[in-house]
């Protein structure tokens, strides 16, 4: 719980009318609810296709938020296809709010297929096991799904008031088509700032004390390419040496053998540079020598 709290209040502190506060100690209560919600999350089989209970969980999560008191018009579950998004909107109050542009904290519902054979032990159905918990999902991303909602209900819980809204954004199809996460975005592209849970991020140390807070700068995207190989063809009982079939083949043992060339922009060259401070002897000397280099 700890992590997400302060990943939370190092946010606020960091937006210009925010009010925040320094993480706090453990709070038994809060981090007892976070364990809750990520063990009956991950029982929730959110992956696309036949069967998706998406929608089943967020109208869980809503219940969860509403219990925890945010009102029931301020949490909204919007179903799109097999699969749905849901918005909790925490009110800012004072002056401060008045105009002032919201924080947006955004995370996904969803998780990858995970076919029971391939794993030693049902992958819907949550197990703690010597001090972890194991499930499809206990990591991505319903883990600071879980955290962010408690983390959220905890601050309602202590009559913590924000100097503007803070709206929790969590779509419901990151890991493969992204319409609910495009349809947010139209809805909410006038925030002061985004704080995507699922990228960035911060380590601490057995003490709690902040090692290294990360903030994501840019977003890897991927590219489909479609190779079309045609050839005048012949008959099946005398096959052609340059065989449609055997060029796409060859071309994929070429594509197959390629190494991108390694390349740095600003962004990556800052983050490879802050990530000296905490790295090991080997690594910091195979960083600084790759640096030099570009």
């Amino acid at each position: 719980m700890r992590p997400a709290a302060a990943f939370l209040a190092l946010a606020l502190a960091a937006a210009p009318a925010a009010q925040a506060r320094a993480p706090a100690s453990p709070n038994p209560l809060a981090e007892a609810q976070a364990l809750e919600l990520l063990k009956r999350g991950i029982a929730f089989r959110t992956v696309a296709g036949e069967g998706n209970q998406t929608a089943d969980y967020a109208a869980y999560l809503k219940q969860q938020l509403v219990a925890g008191g945010f009102a029931e018009a301020d949490v909204i579950v919007e179903k799109l296809g097999d699969t749905a998004s849901l918005v909790a909107r925490y009110p800012g109050t004072g002056k401060a709010a008045n105009g002032a542009k919201p924080i947006l904290i955004s995370a996904h519902m969803d998780v990858v297929e995970a076919k029971p054979a391939d794993w030693t032990r049902d992958p819907f159905t949550p197990v703690i096991e010597n001090g972890y918990i194991w499930g499809r999902g206990a990591s991505d991303n319903k883990y600071d799904v879980s955290t962010m909602v408690a983390t959220l209900i905890q601050l309602k819980r202590e009559g913590f008031k924000p100097g503007r809204d803070i709206v929790l954004l969590l779509s419901g199809d990151e890991e493969t088509s992204m319409k609910t996460t495009q349809a947010l975005a139209g809805k909410f592209g006038d925030a002061e700032l985004l704080l995507n849970i699922d990228g960035g991020g911060g380590e601490i140390d057995a003490s709690g004390k902040a090692v290294i807070f990360g903030l994501q700068g840019a977003e890897k995207t991927y590219a489909d390419y479609e190779l079309t190989f045609t050839n005048a063809g012949g008959h099946s009982s005398a096959p052609s040496k340059d065989n449609a079939i055997y060029s796409l083949a060859r071309a994929l043992e070429k594509i197959a053998a390629f190494q991108f060339p390694a390349e740095i922009n600003q962004i990556t060259r800052a983050g490879f540079e802050a990530g000296l401070a905490t790295a090991d002897v080997p690594m910091a000397a195979a960083t600084r020598r790759f640096l030099a280099n570009k």
